[in-house]
Formats: C-alpha cells, sequence, structure tokens
C-alpha cells in the first residue's frame, strides 16, 4: 500500500526531546514500513525515518527562529500533498483540520488523526461544517465534546516494544514526567509526593509561554533531593528514570486525549496513579496497571497500595495494549476500509461532477431539476465513511427527499407480507405533504438512527442503475414542480394507503402499492404527463374500492334487514 503520513513541521521526526504527537507518527510510519508498505513522511528536513522522507521545510519550526507563523508554512504543506496526492493510495494527516476543505474536493481517501483537545467552543463550529470528514480519535473521551464528527475509529497510541524496557534497579522515588504548565499540575504532584514522604524527580520540557508559570509557582516548591527538578530527558534516559520510579505521578487538570507518559511508564513496568480525567480510565487499569483517583487525598492513599501491584503484569499489560505494532496494524484496517469505501464510491456513482457542469441556461421561476439517479450519486459522494443517519439523508435528498423514500416504500409495500409497516409510514409521509412540509419529519429515534454507510452504498448503487434505465423513458414531457403537485399527491397517496391497509384481500396490497410506487416516481422525476396518468389511476382504484366497500355495507344492510 502506497502510504503519506503528513506530520506537523513544528518538531522534527521523531522529536530531539518532548513532543508526544511527533514520537507516535514516527513510530507509525517506521512501523508500517516494517510490515511492508510504501511510505511517504511529508515532514521537517531534520527528521530520521525508515520512511521516504518528503522534506517540507529544512529544519523543525521550534529550532528555527526565523519563522513567525508556522500557518503559512502548513498551507505550503498542504498544496505539496495535494500535488502528489494521486501517488498515494491513501493520505494520513496529522494536521488538525488543516486539510478537511481542500482534501474533500479531491478523490485519494485520506483521514485525520486528531492529537489535541476538543473541548473548545471554536471546534463546535469546525465539525458542524465537515461532519462526514474521516477522523480518528486517539480516545474515546477525546470524541465527546465533538460527537457529531465523522468519527470512523478510535486508535490509541502505541510505541516500539523494546524502545523502553525495565531496568534492574531499585525503585526509590516518585517520578513526574512531561511538560511544565498549569494543566499538568506538578504542583500537585510536588503536594502529593511530600504527603507520603516520597522523593520526587521532575523530568520536564518548559515552553517559553510556561517560563514565567514555572518561575513563579514551581521553582519556589523544588526543595533538592525532596523534590528535584532535572530538566528534560531522551529516551535513552527514560528507561532508568522510570524504572527507579515507585510510581508515575500524573495529576493532570484537563481533559487530556491521551498521555503518553502513562504508556512510557507501564513500559518499564512503573505503576501510575493519575486523577480520573480525559483518556486516563481508558488507559490506566485501576487496581492491575496503577491507580485511577479523583483527588490528592485518593492519590495519597493509593500509594500506600502500590506494593500489591506486579511491574511484571504492567509491562505484560503494555506489550498486550499499546505496542506500535498494534496502533500500526489498526491503522491498516482503517486505510482499506477508506479504500474499499472510495472504490464503492466509484462504481456506484462515475458522474456526480455532471450535476455540476450543467450550465444551461434554465428559468429563474423554480428550481432546475436534477435527475433523482444525479441526487443519490450527490449523496454517495457526501456519505461518511462509517455511518449516516435517517436526519441526514433526508436532509442531503432535500426536495427529493418525499419522493424517493416513497418510491422505496412503495416497492416495498409489493411484497405479500411487508406491506403493513410501510403502509403506515406512508400515512404519515402523505399527511406532512398535504400540509406543506419540505422535508419528512420523524421521531427523533428514527432521525437519528445510524445506517451503515457500506450498505447505503450498495443499495444506492443499485437503485441509481434502476433510476438511469427509468429516466431513459420517464422525463417531464409536461414539466410540473414539487410545489404545485405536493398536494395532490399527498391527498392520492393517503387515499391508496388506506386501501393498501384496509383491504382484507389477499394480494390486495399489490395494485395500490404498484400505484404509488409509480406516483412517486412520477413525482420525484416532475414528470407531469406521468403523474396525471398516475393519478387517473389512481382515482380508478380507488372508486373500485370505494364501490367494494359500499357494496358490502348495502349487502350487509340488506341481509340485516
Amino acid at each position: 500500500m502506497r502510504i503519506a503520513q503528513i506530520a506537523p513541521l513544528t518538531e522534527a521526526i521523531p522529536p530531539k526531546l518532548y513532543g508526544g504527537t511527533e514520537r507516535v507518527i514516527s513510530w507509525l510510519a517506521d512501523e508500517l514500513v516494517a510490515l511492508g508498505h510504501d511510505v511517504v513522511l511529508f515532514a521537517s528536513g531534520d527528521s530520521q525515518t525508515s520512511a521516504n522522507l518528503e522534506a517540507c521545510w529544512p529544519k523543525a519550526l521550534r529550532l528555527d527562529g526565523s519563522v513567525r507563523d508556522p500557518n503559512a508554512l502548513h498551507m505550503s504543506v498542504l498544496e505539496q500533498v495535494r500535488q502528489r496526492a494521486h501517488d498515494f493510495d491513501v493520505l494520513h494527516f496529522h494536521l488538525d483540520y488543516y486539510p478537511f476543505s481542500l482534501f474533500s474536493r479531491q478523490p485519494t481517501p485520506f483521514v485525520t488523526t486528531l492529537h489535541g483537545r476538543l473541548d473548545l467552543p471554536e471546534h463546535q463550529v469546525v465539525f458542524a461544517t465537515f461532519p462526514f470528514i474521516p477522523v480518528v480519535s486517539i480516545s474515546d473521551a477525546q470524541r465527546r465534546p465533538v460527537p457529531g464528527a465523522g468519527w470512523i475509529h478510535t486508535i490509541h497510541h502505541g510505541m516500539p516494544e523494546r524502545l523502553l524496557t525495565p531496568q534492574p534497579v531499585t525503585p526509590a522515588y516518585f517520578a513526574f514526567l512531561g511538560r511544565i504548565s498549569p494543566e499538568k499540575a506538578v504542583d500537585q504532584a510536588i503536594w502529593i509526593a511530600k504527603r507520603c514522604g516520597v522523593p520526587l524527580k521532575i523530568a520536564a520540557k518548559i515552553d517559553a509561554v510556561d517560563r514565567d508559570y514555572f518561575e513563579s509557582e514551581i521553582r519556589k516548591l523544588l526543595t533538592p533531593p525532596d523534590v528535584e527538578y532535572i530538566g528534560e530527558i531522551n529516551d535513552g534516559e527514560k528507561s532508568s528514570f522510570l524504572s527507579g520510579a515507585m510510581a508515575l505521578l500524573a495529576p493532570i487538570a484537563w481533559p487530556e486525549p491521551f498521555g503518553l507518559v502513562l504508556i512510557e511508564a507501564m513500559a518499564c513496568g512503573t505503576p501510575v496513579i493519575a486523577f480520573n480525567r480525559g483518556s486516563v480510565p481508558e488507559i490506566v487499569e485501576d487496581g492491575l496497571t496503577g491507580f485511577v483517583v479523583g483527588d490528592e487525598e485518593e492519590a495519597v492513599a493509593a500509594a500506600d497500595k502500590l506494593s500489591r501491584l506486579s511491574r511484571g503484569a504492567i509491562r505484560q499489560r503494555f506489550e498486550e495494549r499499546f505496542t506500535a505494532r498494534r496502533m500500526a496494524r489498526e491503522y491498516l484496517v482503517v486505510y482499506r476500509s477508506l479504500i474499499e469505501l472510495e472504490a464503492l464510491r466509484d462504481r456506484a456513482s462515475t458522474s456526480y461532477r455532471s450535476v455540476h457542469r450543467d450550465s444551461r441556461p434554465h428559468s429563474q421561476s423554480r428550481p432546475r431539476r436534477i435527475p433523482s439517479s444525479r441526487v443519490l450519486e450527490e449523496v454517495i459522494h457526501q456519505a461518511s465513511a462509517e455511518y449516516v443517519t435517517v436526519g441526514w439523508l433526508t436532509s442531503t435528498l432535500h426536495r427529493h427527499s418525499f419522493g424517493i423514500i416513497m418510491l422505496s416504500l412503495g416497492l416495498l409495500a409489493t411484497t405479500p407480507v411487508g406491506s403493513t409497516i410501510p403502509g403506515l409510514i406512508l400515512a404519515v409521509m402523505a399527511v406532512q405533504l398535504i400540509v406543506g412540509r419540505g422535508e419528512p419529519v420523524f421521531p427523533h429515534f428514527v432521525m437519528t438512527r445510524r445506517l451503515p454507510t457500506k450498505q447505503i452504498l450498495r443499495l444506492g448503487g443499485r437503485a441509481i442503475h434502476v433510476l438511469k434505465y427509468l429516466e431513459k423513458v420517464v422525463h417531464p414531457r409536461w414539466p410540473i414542480t414539487f410545489e404545485a403537485a405536493k398536494c395532490a399527491v399527498g391527498i392520492m397517496i393517503l387515499l391508496l394507503t388506506a386501501v393498501l391497509l384496509l383491504t382484507p384481500v389477499p394480494l390486495s396490497n399489490v395494485a395500490p402499492a404498484m400505484v404509488i410506487s409509480l406516483i412517486s416516481l412520477a413525482y420525484v422525476e416532475e414528470d407531469g404527463l406521468l403523474l396525471s396518468l398516475a393519478l387517473l389511476g389512481a382515482i380508478i382504484l380507488v372508486g373500485i374500492a370505494a364501490a367494494a366497500v359500499w357494496g358490502t355495507i348495502v349487502g350487509a344492510v340488506l341481509i340485516s334487514a
């Protein structure tokens, strides 16, 4: 498989020191290469990878003081990828929502892994605008603020199995690893360690934006050797640092999407004491790989139970759950599903763009007529990777929603045992047509019902072929608008539905169901001639049914008399 990995330029791949996202990208790219795939990594020129490196800037922006606006360079990266998109089977972005608009308009399958927090108000706007862009979460907790995003999978981070390993040292302190900032709450880690009477070693990066916080809030709490700041450490130093810790303290004060330091500790067999926020409960198995606590008091109490945990079992759980090989294989499943989905779209829809190429002049007095087959092609083109909802379908079909749904229900109602439920739904839709609704409305639990996209694509593909065949015969010889026909169609379908549901004769459902299908087809194709003939047939059928009912009533009266 030809795979493009598109990384941010902020850090090299892998980063020289701190940089969780960049580490994960590095591990993923290397594992995909090890699994036999052709991988191109779009990243800074000082990156080191077993994949083919496409250098988008000479060096990481963190080390390049000449760059003031990283957004400009990332936009350039997107254009470089777009120009080469046809070279790949799939594009995998790690640039937040930057690719959404541009790459939703090109044919190569793509996916974005979201690495950051999504609980800010502006994120609601982004994902409401692009609800069907395929995105991967790094934890289920990360999804909660934006449940309407186009989530297709949750894939927990993984790291190389032998990168960090348990070392033969005697644990003698608590460890804090990562970054010093208010949301990481290193001050709470200090207070927990002091209350437990255990030394604390802090190995952490200090960003420029957090320097004032460190100087004003943290430096005064450092009391070596009881509380010692040892600076930022690299991967070669982490095994001994974490193996020498009785526990890693992670009293985070924010909904962290995934704490990489948690699995780094587990790789060394070191227990974790972490606050119950964000993804922590998904990563730390309470009572097995550490303790998930609610506050400082519970953290102090958990420290007394560390002796109950097996460091060997912690390492084993790391190997089972958080290796880079497992992560890469899960992403391959995602890539294959996206490629398969695009292939289904190609088979089902080959002329979507022709809807937009039709520039023939048309009347401004009413909307341009679009054949139903093209409307279904547009639905298939816009469908998300995993599922769609009934509400999304009706909204996307818009003016055609009544006709297409009624046509489907009418055909379904021709079956001997399947007419009751379609008939009831048709009656509800007929009433909504009569009162002038633009789209059908169903109860909330129906509108939010999820339908698998693959199933929709298969059914839609078959329907498109049938509709295209019918559209060679059915076309508006007497064009008629939806609005003009809506009330008449609604009244007649309501009457036909009554015949369908109330006539107790075997196979009596077939004739009204077929007439309903014919009316629906004429309505959705805006064919006035066919609609007139179908309505005439409906009047005759309803008249026959009414005469039969009248005859039955008269006969019953005569018998009783």
